[in-house]
């Protein structure tokens, strides 16, 4: 992974594992946000993030930090 995925990965384990509210969201029941809202939140918040980014960190961590639920909309920190 590249430096800025490196980045984007440590910033979705903080967002996902303790602070979704930062960026005002709330995780669901089973652990997980909507991809659109967190990266929607997150830019709004000054984090400059995109989907595939997010789709492309999860592809390539190899520990295997995040899970995309099987439809791909909800992400959440294994």
């Amino acid at each position: 992974m590249n430096k800025r995925l490196t980045k984007l990965s440590k910033y979705l384990t903080y967002i996902l594992r303790h602070e979704p509210h930062s960026i005002g969201l709330k995780l669901d029941e089973e652990g997980f946000l909507n991809v659109e809202e967190l990266v929607k939140n997150a830019n709004a918040s000054g984090k400059k993030i995109t989907i595939e980014q997010v789709n492309q960190v999860v592809a390539e961590n190899e520990q295997k930090l995040f899970t995309l639920s099987d439809d791909g909309q909800r992400i959440r920190a294994n």
